[in-house]
């Protein structure tokens, strides 16, 4: 199975790659998997006080405020993640996050989605696509497009399974509103693995991803820890099991 890999926002593709790298060995070794990573297509700057967090430059995003970030920082989505809220459901909590005076990202998404195609075209074909955070969330919205455009011009997916660590729900690739279960029943279709934290701020975003893919396919595993990916062994064993057993249940080829 190949793999097309999409780093967290202030990531890039060789951030990702060592922050995967146990995930990597375990599924390269015995055949399983291949793996190419990619940079988000917009520069960026962490929100101030989360600096170190990041690490060292370069950093890139796939979505960015409309407008100038530099002029509009408080309007930037990714900046209210200093006070992530809390509410009731995990659909609730998006709502709230997503609340009046977050800035358009709409131009920004439709340029994510055909930066994300031309590479689909020229680099692949790919089996599979990993999401971290940020990219969790781009990913889920990627499929919903190959799905819709499917629909409108008969192209068959590229993507059969997905893998997603952490992430929020995905945006509708036409009307660019947030997707929640409790209020469409649009989901994607494809076989999808969730990866949480249970102790991560921000797993009300997960759940409501989790939410939003269809529940006869949607495996959900917790590795009990914050908003990082797992990276000891016996923890790894088993998602690399998971992923195995999805790859025979779903006769995914490569």
């Amino acid at each position: 199975m190949r793999f097309l890999c999409l780093p967290g926002a202030y990531g890039s593709s060789d951030k990702f790659q060592v922050q995967l790298a146990p995930i990597i060995k375990e599924m390269t070794e015995d055949g399983t998997a291949t793996f190419h990573f990619i940079n988000g297509p917009c520069k960026a700057v962490p929100p101030e006080g989360f600096e170190e967090y990041f690490g060292n430059p370069p950093y890139f995003r796939f979505i960015e405020p409309d407008q100038d970030v530099e002029k509009t920082e408080d309007d930037d989505v990714l900046s209210r993640i200093r006070e992530f809220p809390d509410c009731e459901t995990p659909e609730d909590t998006m709502r709230d996050l997503m609340r009046e005076g977050i800035a358009s990202s709409h131009r920004s998404t439709d340029n994510a989605l055909k930066y994300l195609v031309k590479i689909m075209e020229e680099r692949g074909p790919f089996d599979g696509i990993i999401g971290y955070s940020e990219g969790a969330t781009v990913a889920a919205t990627l499929l919903l497009h190959e799905q819709r455009r499917f629909l409108k011009k008969g192209i068959k997916p590229m993507f059969k399974y997905a893998i997603f660590f952490a992430g929020w729900p995905p945006v509708d690739p036409d009307t660019h509103a947030m997707i929640l279960s409790d209020e469409t029943d649009i989901m994607i279709e494809i076989p999808t693995c969730h990866i949480i934290g249970s102790l991560d701020p921000y797993v009300h975003g997960s759940l409501a991803l989790f939410n939003v893919c269809d529940p006869d396919t949607a495996y959900l595993f917790d590795h009990a820890k914050g908003h990082t990916l797992p990276r000891d062994k016996e923890t790894v064993r088993e998602l690399g099991d998971v992923v195995r057993e999805a790859i025979r249940t779903y006769d995914i080829h490569m």
